[in-house]
Formats: C-alpha cells, structure tokens, sequence
C-alpha cells in the first residue's frame, strides 16, 4: 500500500514537472515573440494578404527565422499601441509622422519600403492651378488619422477629417468639399478601385514637400534589433529583385538607396 502510494506520488510528481516545463516554454516562446502592429488601410493594408503591404508584409516574414504576432488595427489606434508597447514594431511608418516628439530617439527604422507623399486634390474641372489658400480651411478634407495632420501648418486642426479614400472622392465630386489633402499612392489606388483613373486633379509635386519614407519601425531594444537583423536583409532582396516593384505596382514611388544610405535609411 505504501508502495502505491509511492509511486502514485512519484507519477503525480512527474506529471507536474512535465506541465511547469511546457508552461516555462511557452512563456519563453511567448516572451520571444515579437508584435507587429499593423496599420489598416483599405488600399493597401487589409486581412487580405494578395496585394500591396498585405502581400509584401506576407513574403518579408514567411520563412523569417523570428516569431512575429501580427496586429491589424486603424491607424490611430496602431500607433497607440505601438508607442505603448516596448516589444514591438509598427507597420507601415515614418518616424517623422509617428510623432514620437522627445522619444524620436528610442525608436528605429528599418530600410525604406516606399515614399508617401501628400499632395492637394482638386476636381479636374477646376482650380488645376489652385494651391490650399484658395480654400476655406472647413472646405479642405483629409484623411482621418493621418500622421501628417500636425505638418499641414496652423488651419489644419479646421480641416475636416474623413474616413476613407472613397469618401474623399466621392465628396470632392458632389461639391461637399473644395478640395482635400490625400496620400499617394493610396489615392490613386483608391481611383483605380473605384474605375475612375484620373477623375481628379493631383499637385504635381508634394504639398509643402511633404514626403515620408514608410519602413517598419521598432522600439530600439533587443527586440526591435531581432526585427531589424531578420527583415532588412530581406527587403533589400526584394528591392534588388525587382519584386518590391511588382508587390507595390506602378503608382509607388520606390526608394533607391544612395551612398548617404549605407548605414541605414535616413528619414525624412
């Protein structure tokens, strides 16, 4: 009866051995998992992974030798939890628009995956010339959560936010704004979805020059050096193949890499 009772403690003894080593591995498996918060973005950026950052985002990390959890939210709230959480990355981003303020410095990016460009759009049939000032601040949209809203000068807080692309559009054409403040590519993008490629007039050049390098950006620690070590190679593989360009398509404005960026991507 003792003997039982030995081995029945024995047996129990191991058992629990066995679950606290597989509870401290996954706890290990969990620790070393990095987060990736993804911003989404209709375009561009969906549960959808067949085209645009969602099919590049797919490629970069299939076969990446780290463990990657990957979190698609809107935009403001992407960028809520990445600042909050030290063991993660952000995509996609600029350090500039993230408006990291005095924590600049505490974060990284990674190489340059395109440039995105904010430019004035107006209804083709009028004001081809025309530059911000000829609007009413309340007549000028732009879209909701962007990071470039603190960059847009004083009237900006008076511009009027708007949830998408489409709605954008759609606004500009029925007269319920002037003109509106959009991204490119994604406004273009958003055209092509819609069928209607040029239906709108675009500035030229960027409004104000306002240009942003988009990387995936990590908090500059241990983990975000895993990120980076894993994933630059890689784009860089892509960008050399000519891949990054097919992924992204004809109305991205692709980086090409000089000699000032040897050391990494400078962001503007």
């Amino acid at each position: 009866m003792i003997f039982r009772s030995a081995l029945r403690l024995q047996s129990l003894f191991i058992l629990l051995s066995w679950l606290v080593v597989v509870a401290c591995k996954g706890q290990a498996f969990a620790a070393g998992e990095i987060r990736l918060h993804l911003s989404y973005l209709p375009h561009r950026l969906t549960e959808d992974a067949s085209r645009q950052y969602a099919l590049l985002v797919e490629e970069l990390l299939a076969g990446a030798d780290i463990s990657v959890d990957r979190q698609l939210a809107p935009l403001k709230r992407t960028t809520a939890l990445f600042k909050a959480d030290p063991g993660s990355c952000v995509f996609p981003a600029n350090v500039v628009a993230l408006n990291m303020g005095d924590r600049a410095s505490e974060v990284v990016a990674l190489e340059t995956v395109d440039i995105v460009s904010v430019r004035l759009y107006t209804a083709r049939q009028n004001n081809v010339g025309a530059t911000l000032e000829d609007f009413a601040p309340e007549r000028v949209g732009y879209i909701r959560g962007s990071g470039a809203l603190h960059l847009l000068g004083p009237n900006a807080e008076r511009f009027r936010a708007i949830n998408s692309e489409e709605q954008l559009i759609s606004m500009l054409e029925l007269g319920r704004l002037d003109a509106f403040l959009g991204h490119h590519p994604d406004t273009a993008l958003a055209l092509d979805d819609l069928g209607k490629p040029g239906a709108l007039h675009a500035t030229a050049l960027p409004f104000k020059n306002l240009e942003f390098r988009v990387s995936f950006v990590c908090h500059d620690n241990e983990t975000g050096e895993r990120f980076l070590k894993s994933i630059n190679p890689r784009i860089r593989e892509l960008r050399r193949s000519g891949r990054l360009e097919q992924i992204l398509g004809p109305h991205a404005d692709l980086f090409e890499p000089g000699p000032s960026d040897e050391n990494g991507p400078l962001i503007k």
